[in-house]
């Protein structure tokens, strides 16, 4: 929660997702340990702002200043190719050669592309998170399938 916006109740919103847009579904959101239904939403960038229901005055938005806001995950629109963090973690990666990789330990996120640490045997590899590399992930049975080709290109072993 950044600060109140106007005096009718919204409040600007900083989101920590990829846009402020992947909110829209959200019905409902948890400030503390409390629940507010949204009755209006709208995004620009990295901030949304919501107005919610039943607070219509500024002096409410304000009480909720530098309070960290929460939705449900499955309110949250995942545009296809994109992952929480938390359903990667743990991943069992292979090759489409069959050679196993490893379980994923770490996402590292620095902007260009995600870096993915994988761990197998007390050994760490990693390596970027991209289109020509990923085959198949499936978060559901926590697979992921990467070109054996490509990883031989782009793969960083600790030694």
């Amino acid at each position: 929660m950044l600060k109140a916006h106007g005096i009718k109740g919204e409040v600007k919103i900083s989101c920590l997702l990829d846009n402020a847009e992947m909110l829209r579904n959200a019905k409902q959101l948890y400030i503390g340990s409390q629940t507010y239904a949204v009755d209006s939403f709208r995004a620009d960038g990295a901030f949304c702002y919501v107005k919610f229901a039943g607070h219509d005055d500024r002096n409410f938005a304000e009480s909720l200043k530098n309070w960290d806001v929460y939705a449900e995950k499955e309110d949250v629109l995942v545009p296809s190719g994109r992952y929480f963090v938390q359903d990667l973690i743990g991943c069992r990666v292979s090759l489409d050669s069959g050679e196993d990789i490893g379980c994923i330990c770490d996402v590292l996120q620095y902007g260009a592309a995600d870096v993915f640490e994988c761990v197998k045997d007390g050994r760490k590899v990693s390596f970027p998170f991209l289109k020509d590399l990923t085959l198949s992930v499936d978060v559901l049975s926590k697979r992921i399938v990467l070109s054996a080709k490509r990883f031989a290109e782009v793969a960083l072993y600790e030694d």
